[in-house]
């Protein structure tokens, strides 16, 4: 083989896509692993566990591989649903021994990311589980968990001080106090040009700890206002997500085009809430997408936000809007049920969903007519 073309044996081994079988190529002779290194260390997934962390730290002290890192993953796992166990039902399962020397590593490693110097993109997923030495899935009583996300995220942040890094998604964030994520603050010059945010719904919470505590502000994981800024995505997919003490007045991104806001409740009654931050942005953002979002109605006696008039005001305001895009469980309204959490509020009549859909056909009409005449 080492008398083949150089172009022959980089055409083979554009071929294999299989990261196992990419590896084995690696090994075959030196041309191969210098065709094969950049692709097989470009994306890096580290599981939650010790021995995958272990390896991950390898490869920020090789000189040979650190290079190629363009992409870091962090226990994603696609097919499972994400749920939060009871604390009677993870008592006894965890070492904590075994916790603690999981999150030094987790520390140390993600402190270490500037050594990557061509990184671009972290992705963190948080699931209440680990996976121990013995290989095993045990899952984690609610102190261990909350407490592994705050470690990682100010390892992250820390290391975003002096790393190039541009595109930053968290997932599953069971959002705590502000005061619990003072080293975001603390980064006055973020370099992210895309930050993507998915929180822990209301409902899920509330069955998990009860604490009034887990029910954070939306800002606090956002970074201090910057020019850098662009694409903003704020989820809760596993349902609604209101925090009363969501405050978003003091960020202001000059460059921000696209926003993406899902699961998300509407507080008319807030002046520091999301329909108030989409208008701060009114003269740049190009793209908006509003999915699954509700306008909180505080009880059956108080006067209702419609989304009759979100709509009108967005329609005036957002005067460079290009792209909308709205699903069918939007335009909805939500309250707060004692056992339930914030659940859909159903009890309104058929005039006022008339008038909320007559007020976004008109909104959308007017942004496919002005997509229409840009094109």
């Amino acid at each position: 083989m080492r008398y083949f073309p150089i172009e022959l044996v980089n055409a083979v081994t554009e071929c294999v896509s299989s990261p196992a079988d990419l590896l084995h190529l690696r090994c075959v002779n030196t041309t191969c692993q210098s065709l094969v290194t950049p692709r097989v260390f470009r994306k890096l997934h580290i599981q939650n566990s010790l021995q995958s962390v272990q390896n991950f730290q390898r490869i920020l002290e090789s000189d040979a591989l650190a290079p190629h890192v363009r992409e870091v993953v962090y226990d994603l796992r696609d097919q499972e649903s994400f749920k939060l166990l009871q604390s009677s039902e993870t008592e006894g399962c965890s070492d904590e021994l075994e916790i603690a020397e999981l999150e030094e590593a987790l520390t140390e490693a993600f402190c270490a990311l500037p050594k990557l110097t061509g990184l671009a993109s972290v992705a963190l997923n948080f699931w209440p589980k680990y996976r121990t030495q013995a290989g095993q899935e045990v899952p984690e009583q609610p102190f261990w968990f909350t407490n592994r996300q705050l470690n990682v995220l100010h390892a992250v942040h820390h290391a975003m001080k002096t790393s190039r890094l541009s595109s930053l998604t968290m997932n599953n964030v069971v959002l705590m106090s502000s005061a619990c994520y003072d080293f975001v603050s603390s980064l006055t010059s973020s370099p992210l040009s895309h930050l993507s945010l998915s929180v822990v719904a209301n409902g899920e919470m509330s069955a998990w700890s009860g604490s009034k505590s887990l029910n954070g502000s939306l800002g606090s994981l956002l970074p201090p206002s910057n020019a850098t800024l662009s694409s903003l995505v704020l989820r809760s997919p596993l349902g609604l997500y209101h925090s009363p003490t969501s405050q978003l007045a003091s960020f202001t991104y000059p460059s921000l085009q696209s926003l993406v806001v899902e699961n998300i409740v509407f507080d008319h009654a807030s002046p520091d809430g999301v329909e108030a931050f989409i208008m701060r942005h009114k003269n740049t953002l190009r793209k908006l997408e509003l999915r699954s979002c509700a306008s909180y109605v505080a009880s059956e006696s108080t006067p209702v936000g419609q989304w009759t008039g979100i709509w009108e005001r967005l329609c005036t305001e957002l005067t460079n809007l290009e792209e909308l895009v709205v699903d069918s469980g939007s335009q909805g309204y939500a309250r707060l049920d004692p056992i339930l959490g914030y659940i859909p509020h159903t009890k309104l009549d058929s005039e006022r969903a008339e008038e909320d859909m007559k007020a976004f056909q008109e909104f959308h009409t007017l942004i496919r007519a002005r997509k229409y005449h840009t094109a």
